[in-house]
C-alpha cells in the first residue's frame, strides 16, 4: 500500500516501453495512464491488504478510463495489452513483497489466486467498459451518418464552411464521387453480405461516408476509380458475394450529391455480370440526359410508363428486355432476334404486345424513344430497373 505510487510509475514506464502506440501518445493519454495504472495499483493492494475479493463496483474508474480510451484511438487488442503488462508488473511487485515477508508456500498460493481473481476482474471491466462505449460511438455514428446522407440525397447539404462530425475525413466543398452498390447474390444471407461488402469498401476507400439504404450501399468518397470498385468487387467475390457498383460524375462538394446519386442509380440499373461497374460517361447520350432532368420532367416521362408498370413483373421483363435489345439492334428485328436468341416472329409479336399494352409503338422512333425514357424512370417506385438478359 506504502508503494502504490513507485508501482504505478514502474507499471507506467513498462506500458510505455512495450507498447509503441502508447509511447507515441498524447501528453493527456500519458498522464492519464499515470493515474490509472497508480489506481489500479491501489485496488489491487488493498483487496489483498483487506482480505476480500475486487468487486466490480470497485473498479468504476477503470470502466470510465475504458470509455475514455474508445475516443481517443486506442484499439482494443492495445488497450487490453496495456492491462496484461501492468497486471504483471503489478505482480512482480508481489512477488518480491511476499519474498521480502517470507511468506509461506501457502499463504503464497492463497496470494496468487487471490491476485488472478482480481487480474481477471479488472481486465474484464477493462474490456466491457471499452467495447460498451465502442458500441456506443459506433451505433451514434452510423446514426449520424444515416441522416447525413438521407439530408444530401434531397438536396439538403449542412453548412459547407465546416466539415460534419458524421464525416470528418470529407470537405464538404471538395470534388467528391458518389457511388451505390448492390449484392446481386450471395452464398450468405443479404444482410450480412451487405455489410461485408461494405467493410471491404471502406478498407479500400479509406474512411468514406457510407451507409446501407433500402437494400444498397451508398458512399460518398473523394475521388474513386472505376479500378478501386473492381478491385472490391474482387475481394467481395472471394467471399461469395457478388456486389456491383454505379458511379456517376464527380460531385461539387456535398451541394451536388444529390445529383450524382442519382446518375449512380442509372448507371447501377445497367450493371450486368459481364458489365459489373457502370460509369455515368460509359452510358449512352440518352440514358445520360434522363440523369439531369428535374422532378418534373421525371413526373412527366414517368407518366409515359403507366402501361410497363401495370405489367405483372414477368411480362414487364420480357417488354424492358425486347425494347433495350430492339433499340440497340438500330429497330432491326433480325438483330435483335439474335440478341434475344429467340426468333424474328417472337420479336414481331412482343413488340405488337408492348405497342398494345403501353399505347406506345416501338417500331416508330418516338414510340421507342418514349418507352426508353420511361423504363429509365421505373428504379424511382419499383427498385432498380430489371438488367438487360
Amino acid at each position: 500500500m506504502a508503494r502504490q505510487r513507485e508501482i504505478g510509475r514502474a507499471i507506467t514506464a513498462r506500458i510505455l516501453d512495450e507498447l509503441p502506440e502508447y509511447g507515441g501518445a498524447s501528453e493527456q493519454v500519458q498522464a492519464e495512464l499515470l493515474v490509472g495504472a497508480t489506481e489500479v495499483a491501489g485496488l489491487l493492494a488493498g483487496s489483498f491488504a483487506g482480505g476480500r475479493a475486487l468487486r466490480r463496483e470497485d473498479v468504476t474508474g477503470v470502466r470510465e478510463l475504458a470509455a475514455r480510451r474508445a475516443h481517443q484511438g486506442v484499439e482494443l487488442d492495445v488497450f487490453l495489452h496495456a492491462y496484461r503488462v501492468a497486471l504483471f508488473a503489478f505482480w512482480d511487485a508481489c512477488a518480491e513483497e511476499a519474498e521480502r515477508l517470507r511468506l509461506p508456500r501457502s499463504a503464497g498460493y492463497a496470494l496468487a489466486r487471490a491476485a488472478i481473481e482480481a487480474i481477471d476482474i479488472v481486465t474484464t471491466q477493462a474490456a466491457e467498459g471499452f467495447l460498451r462505449e465502442e458500441t456506443r460511438v459506433r451505433t451514434r455514428s452510423g446514426r449520424e451518418a444515416r441522416d447525413l446522407v438521407e439530408r444530401l440525397l434531397v438536396g439538403r447539404p449542412p453548412d459547407p464552411r465546416r466539415r460534419h462530425p458524421a464525416a470528418p475525413g470529407l470537405d464538404p466543398t471538395a470534388t467528391l464521387s458518389v457511388l451505390v452498390g448492390r449484392v446481386e447474390a450471395a452464398d450468405r444471407l443479404p444482410g450480412d453480405a451487405l455489410l461485408v461488402a461494405r467493410e471491404v469498401l471502406a478498407e479500400r476507400l479509406g474512411p468514406p461516408l457510407i451507409t446501407l439504404r433500402h437494400g444498397e450501399l451508398v458512399a460518398i468518397v473523394r475521388a474513386v476509380r472505376d479500378g478501386d470498385l473492381l478491385a472490391v468487387r474482387a475481394v467481395a467475390l472471394a467471399q461469395g458475394i457478388d456486389v456491383r457498383f454505379g458511379l456517376g460524375l464527380p460531385s461539387a462538394g456535398f451541394a451536388g450529391v444529390e445529383r450524382a446519386y442519382r446518375e449512380a442509380i442509372l448507371c447501377l440499373a445497367r450493371a450486368t455480370p459481364m458489365r459489373p461497374v457502370v460509369l455515368l460517361r460509359d452510358l449512352p447520350a440518352l440514358e445520360t440526359a434522363m440523369a439531369g432532368t428535374d422532378t418534373t420532367a421525371r413526373a412527366v416521362i414517368a407518366a409515359k410508363g403507366t402501361g410497363l408498370r401495370t405489367l405483372d413483373p414477368t411480362d414487364r421483363v420480357m417488354a424492358i428486355d425486347t425494347v433495350r435489345a430492339f433499340a440497340a439492334a438500330d429497330l432491326n428485328v433480325a438483330r435483335a432476334a439474335i440478341a434475344l436468341h429467340v426468333h424474328q416472329n417472337t420479336v414481331r409479336h412482343r413488340l405488337d404486345r408492348i405497342h398494345a399494352s403501353t399505347g406506345h409503338d416501338p417500331r416508330t422512333f418516338r414510340g421507342l424513344a418514349d418507352l426508353l425514357c420511361a423504363v429509365e424512370t421505373l428504379h424511382d417506385d419499383a427498385g432498380p430497373a430489371p438488367e438487360t438478359r
